[in-house]
Parts: structure tokens; sequence; C-alpha cells
């Protein structure tokens, strides 16, 4: 077969512009289709990619990815909530989400929802939608042989829907779930507060999802009007990215749209944004534990003058450990946790240039208090804005703009690994752009730039006196959280500045006829090697796998310990080691390791994780030695400065905190010390509060030292490499490392849970489950396989039984659904979770009992069995694409004692499940339950109690 260089390589080629019409009656597929022979222009054809425009105008690509077995169907249609303005009942109703929530898996005139469902738990297929300002998007994941399968699903959901009156108002249910979720969100609180911070006309200021009032008054009739209107095939980019022929790609998606015509699409008209000359300020109360700022300038439009440096400047001020942001803000001052900056800019007008903060615990004078949270947000706003005069008054340095150039390359070049990045990136290139390579060319753009061309961008948009500043601050003791309004849109005036959007792909056809450029068709063939496996002689295993798709380079070095290795009373010791092993070393400062890994354009991590600590690295293939030495540098000579612990203890401590601003996030933060004791598994890896506000960096150094083993480590670094170069860099960099550690890591077993109903009170307005049944599996036990396909015969969106009784069958009582087993070296639960109504918790706990119930008492159909086996197999195969996800898990199966090649027994193993084995299972694990509900209202215990029935045990009698 042959392989060819991505989308990604455009960076590297020229290309030809090609404009031909093309007539064929080839059609693999096997779809039935009606009508003449298909044609279609062909806007681009390399070896890679097939580019066409249909005759009904809609765009095609079909993207050859050889990597693994698996291909993403995707498509964009051009609508959003800033598109609803002609339709009923307008903008703030949020049509085109309802929309995307009916659509996706829903009845058409060929099918019924219940055979779509069927078909995709067939393919194992993983599938969601989205719905942004502008446009909604829909994929299906799944492995290669389903190709036809997949792109025939995707046309017949996009071209035939009927929206029947049942699953309109099934859906209906669910998004209010979805509205009584975010209430309780603070991160789409803060992104709603910025539409109406930066928007005061454009119906870019309202919410995507609309306002409940308004959402409510959307009939079915009104919906299915949207739909015919805008969901025409010349308003429709439909992509399919994997290990495919891309002839016989084209060939069906022509032939399946060969008979539905264009449709005339809506005129866009939007008031013009007036220009902000004074800055806007919003303040809300939410349930978080410290405050957080955004500030906002206006910036510019998709590609405008002044988009790609405003894109280096944010770079150059808080992306990366050497950006200014996070030198001078974060570690110098210390007046914030995390910052980072940004430029969001978009192709239907002008966007924002944004910074976020979370605010620290400012004391800049020892001997006086901490500084009050409004003294604390002014202080840091005041030192940002100063860091911003700097650039706009003094310049940027050479250093800095040639960090900030590296990295965009990199993001560039190492983000089109997955068939289904690649497919998002090339759809939103040709549904906004009108060029399939506009993310490289950017790259190009990018790297040609000048200091002086950025500092005057700096000049002209990050004014002083044109910031917005939007707070979120903690509520005080029983304090209600800021409502956020409904906003009302004025009529446009006579006079009033418009500007108009054509829908139409006409537009993209033309933009790509003239974008393209040129294709010396010399691009290399891609070539993938086994992995290797070597053993240093101090016991450190080495794993290779050469794969020259992209020029990069994934680096993988995990430890066995983490959170598990901690002692009892330490909980948190791992994890605060892994965040200071990059804080400096025996040779290099924590500002050089930033400075040198930045200027690479690499990436560098050191973490602590539950079962292992990990060091991680990416970087360009000409850089590895380098940074192979850097990597090395960090695992064999951290000195944990007492001056960086001092930075970075208060960060740990408040994203401990910060684990409890979503609702996830609290309901784990009531259920793992109730399931897991005294196990240090009762926190996430982060650990407890109270044990890292007392480690030193005498505690960090010593236990370092201690569990510094090679015979528990394993390297992998996979990518664009030499295998002789990087077994010899192993060699070189890692053989002096001990053997074996003074402690030696022995994880216990957490004790067996007490079954138990919890009630959690938040000031978060919503309500949430989780219950964690066990204890459940290991990494290395059989029944672990048995118990991925439980989880996925309960929940695989949108089939499976929980998902079919809380959020498909009668009323929607719940938005998000999931199932999912926690496993690891030592025994895990497992998980069930959702959200609710208020209302309804008791009614859906006891749906969920009833599903239990059927899995620890029935035999699975076949039918339902083989879905749920083609869903692990087919997302353990997305899980293993780019460089980074295959060297992870090459290097975690080796460590847990499963073998770098256990992917192709886990999938016989998986394959062998069979209806007993699956009941057995049910039976043996879905016990000892422990369920937190999280909610604003109090419920009567025996409510709750009851409502879990069966799976809670009968009191025992005197």
């Amino acid at each position: 077969m042959d392989r060819t260089k991505t989308v990604i390589w455009g960076l590297f080629m020229s290309i030809l512009p090609l404009n031909m019409s093309c007539t064929t009656d080839k059609d693999k597929s096997g779809m039935q289709h009606g009508g003449a022979t298909p044609t279609y222009n062909i806007l681009q054809d390399r070896e890679d990619r097939l580019l066409v425009e249909l005759p009904n105008r809609m765009i095609v690509a079909a993207q050859q990815l050889h990597m693994a077995p698996v291909v993403s169907v995707y498509s964009v249609v051009k609508t959003g909530s800033i598109y609803e303005q002609q339709a009923s009942p307008g903008h703030g109703s949020g049509l085109s989400h309802f929309l995307e929530h009916l659509v996706s898996g829903g009845s058409t005139t060929n099918r019924t929802e219940a055979e779509s469902t069927a078909t995709l738990a067939q393919m194992g297929a993983r599938t969601n939608a989205s719905t942004s300002l502008d446009k909604v998007r829909y994929y299906i994941n799944t492995t290669s042989e389903h190709t036809a399968t997949a792109v025939e699903l995707m046309s017949d959901w996009l071209a035939n829907c009927t929206i029947g009156q049942r699953e309109y108002a099934r859906e209906r249910d669910v998004i209010q779930r979805e509205f009584e979720m975010g209430r309780g969100d603070p991160m789409r609180i803060f992104w709603k507060l910025t539409q109406r911070a930066r928007f005061t006309r454009h119906p870019a200021r309202h919410p995507t999802i609309g306002y409940l009032d308004q959402f409510l008054k959307i009939s079915r009739d009104d919906i299915y009007a949207f739909y015919k209107q805008m969901y025409a095939p010349n308003n429709i980019v439909f992509v399919v990215v994997g290990d495919i022929n891309k002839q016989q790609v084209i060939d069906q998606v022509a032939a399946l749209w060969a008979d539905v015509p264009s449709r005339p699409l809506p005129e866009i008209r939007f008031p013009v944004e007036p220009r902000l000359d004074e800055p806007r300020q919003i303040l809300a109360a939410v349930d978080i534990k410290r405050p957080r700022i955004r500030l906002i300038w206006p910036g510019t439009q998709l590609a405008a003058s002044g988009d790609f440096e405003l894109d280096v400047l944010a770079e150059i001020l808080g992306k990366g450990e050497a950006s200014r942001l996070v030198q001078v803000v974060r570690d110098q001052e210390r007046a914030v946790n995390r910052i980072d900056a940004y430029n969001a800019s978009f192709t239907w007008g002008p966007g924002m240039f944004g910074i976020d903060a979370d605010i620290a615990d400012i004391q800049p004078d020892p001997t006086k208090p901490l500084f009050s949270a409004e003294q604390a947000i002014e202080f840091s706003k005041e030192i940002i804005l100063d860091q911003i005069h700097r650039i706009r008054t003094e310049g940027i340095t050479a250093e800095e703009l040639a960090r900030a150039k590296r990295q965009i390359l990199a993001d560039v070049v190492a983000g089109g690994q997955t068939v289904h990045a690649l497919a998002g990136q090339l759809s939103s290139d040709l549904a906004g752009m009108g060029d399939p390579d506009y993310t490289a060319h950017y790259a190009q753009k990018v790297q040609k730039m000048t200091a002086e061309q950025v500092v005057a961008v700096a000049k002209q948009f990050l004014d002083p006196n044109r910031v917005s500043m939007i707070t979120l601050v903690p509520l005080e003791p029983g304090q209600q959280q800021t409502p956020i309004e409904r906003l009302f849109d004025e009529p446009i005036s006579s006079g009033e500045p418009i500007q108009t959007i054509n829908l139409d792909n006409a537009v993209i056809a033309d933009q790509v006829r003239k974008k393209l450029t040129a294709v010396q068709d010399d691009v290399p063939a891609i070539h993938i090697d086994p992995i290797q496996k070597h053993v240093l002689p101090n016991g450190m295993r080495v794993l290779i796998g050469r794969s020259t798709l992209v020029p990069v380079v994934a680096i993988e070095l995990i430890q066995l310990g983490g959170l598990l290795g901690d002692e009892v009373g330490r909980e948190g010791l791992a994890g605060a080691i892994g965040s200071m092993r990059r804080r400096g070393t025996t040779t290099r400062s924590a500002q050089e390791i930033a400075e040198e890994v930045d200027q690479l354009g690499a990436t560098l991590s050191t973490s602590g994780r539950i079962n292992s600590s990990a060091t991680q690295a990416f970087c360009f293939k000409e850089d590895l030695p380098q940074v192979m030495e850097i990597v090395g540098d960090v695992v064999l000579n951290p000195t944990f400065p007492a001056g960086e612990w001092q930075k970075m203890q208060p960060r740990l401590l408040a994203a401990i905190d910060r684990q409890t601003d979503r609702w996830y996030g609290e309901l784990r933060h009531h259920f793992l010390p109730a399931f897991f004791g005294d196990s240090p598994m009762a926190y996430t890896s982060l650990g407890r509060r109270e044990a890292v506000a007392q480690f030193t960096v005498e505690d960090l150094g010593q236990t370092y030292q201690e569990t510094l083993a090679a015979e528990e480590m394993v390297l992998a670094v996979f990518g664009d490499i030499d295998p002789v170069q990087v077994l010899e860099l192993a060699e070189r960099h890692f053989n002096s490392l001990p053997a074996k550690g003074i402690s030696q890591f022995e994880p216990g077993r957490p004790s067996v849970p007490a079954p138990n109903v919890i009630q959690a009170k938040t000031p978060k307005e919503l309500a949430a489950v989780h219950i964690g049944f066990g204890p459940a599996t290991t990494y290395r036990s059989a029944d672990y396989p048995v118990l991925e396909v439980l989880a996925n015969v309960f929940d695989r969106f949108p089939s499976g039984w929980l998902t079919e009784q809380l959020r498909g069958e009668g009323e929607g009582l719940a938005y998000a659904v999931h199932s999912i087993q926690r496993s690891g070296l030592v025994p895990g639960y497992f998980e069930i979770t959702f959200n609710a109504n208020a209302q309804k918790v008791t009614d859906a706990l006891g749906r969920t009992v009833s599903v239990v119930e059927r899995a620890k008492n029935e035999l699975v159909s076949d039918q339902t069995l083989a879905d749920a086996k083609s869903a692990v197999l087919t997302s353990a195969l997305l899980r293993r694409q780019s460089n980074r996800q295959r060297a992870q898990q090459a290097a975690l199966d080796e460590i847990y004692g499963l073998g770098f090649d256990h992917t192709t027994r886990y999938m016989e193993q998986v394959n062998s499940v069979d209806a007993q084995l699956l009941r057995s299972v049910a039976q043996k694990y879905l016990t000892n339950p422990v369920i937190v509900v999280l909610t604003h209202r109090a419920y009567p215990p025996d409510e709750l109690i009851m409502a879990a029935g069966s799976l809670m045990p009968s009191p025992s009698s005197d």
C-alpha cells in the first residue's frame, strides 16, 4: 500500500492549480442511489487527497492517512447561533444547537432512529456533534472497513432527517438538563459573560445554547423549517480522512448526493459591532475557590491584517514556561496560579485577544496580611497590563520572536497525526478559508514575520483604553450565583453599518481555485517500523518506534509509583516531586530549562500520576539529541530548589482547590474518600491538601533519590528517528541510573468499600450522581477486558442500555451520561455518572438500578455483545495513532507488565468475551456501591436509599 504524507507536508511543498471536470462510473460503496452517473469538478488531486465540488456545490474532500485501520467521516454545516435571525423564534433561541441534537443519529426518510443507532453500534463507532457560533460539526470515527457505511449514514442524517415529534420532545428535555448543567459550570458562565463583554450589537453576544425562555418557544415545525433552509448541500463541507481509497470515497459521496439539489440560502446581515473606546467591566459570583479574570481587547478577523501577529504576541506573552506573563506575573510576582494568552479570530468578523488568569493568594510583604480579593485582582491586572505596555513601548527580542515562530510551526506540524484531528483541521480550513492547506500556509507566513510588524500590531490592537475585564469571584456564605440575564436585540436602524455574509459553497470553490498553487509530487513515502525493545545494563527498558509520518518525535519515560507509592499521610508527594523536577537541575535553572525547551519549539513536562510518574517531551527530529539530554538532566539531576518550591507549592494547593470548581470534580471529591477510605487512592494524583501544604524540599529530594530505579522505568521514543541513534542516546544519558531504589514500590490494596448513599450539598444549581462499584479489576486481570465490554454495553453514545434509559426513552432525564471502569495496578471501581433534573434524580437513579440489575440477571443479545466489543476495539485503534499516543500506550503496557505489544492480545481477549462471561463478571463486580448525589436541594435520605433499591444491602434483623 502506498503511504504518502498528509496535508501538513504542505509546509514543505509547492502546489499546482487544478480545476477540471470529471465523469466517473465508479461506485465501490454498494450504496443505492438514483440519477445519472455522478459528475463533479476536481479542485485538487494529489497522491494522498482528492478535493471536489459536486454539481449541487457540496464541497467533498477525501484524505488518505494510513497510520492505522481507522477513518473519520466529518461534516461541517455553516450554521450556528449567529445565523438564526431569519428563523423563528430568532436569535437567542439556540435553534442550531437544538437541531444538532436531532440530526445526529435521528430518524430519516430511510431509517428510524433505532436503526441509525444500531448501525452505529455495529460499526463500533465513536460519534458526536457540536455547535459553535457559526458552524455545526458532526463526526463518525470508526474502523476503515466501515467507511462506506459511515459515509452513507452521515449523508442520510444531513440530507433526509425527518425530526419526529417524539425525538423533538425528548431532546427538548435533554437540552433543558444541559441548561441546568451550564448554570453550575463556571467555565460556561465565564464564556457567556465574555460574549456580552465583547459584543453589544453583534449576535455573537448571545449564547450558542440560547436562553431557556426563548428555547422553549421553538416548535417542531420551526426547527424542521430551519433544517430545510440551512442543511442544503451548498452549505455543507464533507470530509473523510483515514485508511481509505480516496477515489472510492468521492465516487460514493457524489452518488449519494446526486439527486439532492442546491437550495437558496438566507441572506445574512449583521449590524457591525461598534468600536469600543471605553473599558467594560463585568463581575459575577460563582462557586469557585479563587477569583479569575479575563482581559480582552477587540481583535481582528481570521487571516485579516494583524491576525497572525496577534497569534505571535499570544505565544510571546502567555504560551510556554519562558513566556513573559508566566515568567513575570506567575513566577516572579506570584500574583497568579495560572495564566494564558490567546488570539480568538473568526471567519465572520473580528474576534478578541485575551489573557486569562487564576488569581493567587498575594502577600507582597510577609509582615502584612494577604491582599483582599479586590486588591489581588487589581494588582494582577496592573502587572499584566505593564507587560503589554513594555511590548508596545520597548518591543520584543529576537529570541522571543524566534521562539514563538518555532512553537507555532511545531503545533502545526504535529497537529494532524490522527484521523479525527486531520479531518477537523481540513474541514475547518475549507469551510472557513476556502484553502485545504490554510493551516500549513499560515505557518509559512508566520515564519516570515518581523519584530517590527509584531510590535506595530501590539500598538494597534492592545490599547489600554479598549480592554474589557470579566471577573469571577467566589460566592460569599449564603450568597446565590449571579444570574445571567437575557439580552434583547434592537432592530437595525437606518444608516447603521451592516455586514453581509454569503454562505454558499460557490465562494469556497472560487477561493480554492485561486489559492491552490502547485504540487511537486516528490513527497517521500512514510515508513512505520515494528517496535524495537532493548534493555540497558541497569534494567531500564527502551522502546523504539520509527514513523516518518511527520518530522517530530515523542518521548515518554515512565516509572512505577505515583500516588500509589505515597505513604499514608503523604498523599500527593509523587505529584509534588513530578511538578518540581523541571524546576532546576545541577546544570540548569528553571528559567534556563524553560528558555531552552521553548526556543526549540519543543515541550517538556514532568508529573506524578496515579500508578506512575512520567517525563514527556516532544520535539522536531533534528533536536532529538538536545532534548534527550534535557530529559536525562531532569531525570538524573533535579535539585528541588527552595525558591522554586515556594512558587510551586501555592500553585499545587490552588490546583487542588480548583478541582471542585466544576460539578464532576466536586462529585469525585466526595466519592473517592468514601470509596477508598485511608488509601492514597482516596485522592486525585494532586494529593491531599493538608499533606501537600507540609512538604519541604528535603521531603521531595530525599524521596526522589530513594525511589529512583531503572528496573522500574520504561523509555519510549517514537517518531521520525534513527533507531541506532536513539539507543545510543538512551545509553549515554540513562546508563548511570541505579538499577534498584532504596525504597521499593509496593502498592497497598484498598479496603472493600461499605455500600452507602451520600448526599452532598452544592451552591451549583444542578444535580448529578456518581456511583462506584467494586473493588473492580486491575490492568493485569483477565476480567479487565470483560468490564471494558460491559462499560460499552451500558454507554456508547447514542446507544447503550444506560444511555437509552436516561437520554433515549421517554422523558430525557440526563444530558451527560457515562460508564467507565477505573482500574490500575490495584483494584479500582466501575463508575456510572450522570447529571439530572433536580426534581427527577430519584427517577434517574431508579432507571440506573434497572440497568445494573439487567446486566446481572440477563444474557445480552448476540448483537448487543458484538456492538459493545466492536466499540471497545475501535476505541483501542483510535487511541494508537499519533507518535505521542503510541509511545505512551507502549510504555504503559510495558511498565504494567502487559508487554509493549499487548494491543494484539488485548483485542483477542475482547473478542473472546461471551454473554455468560459478561453476566458473571457483572454479578462479581457490580457490588458494594458508593453513591454520591450532588445537588443544591436536600432530599430525604430514605427517598434516595429507596431509589437505589436492590443495589443496597438489605438491613439486617435483630
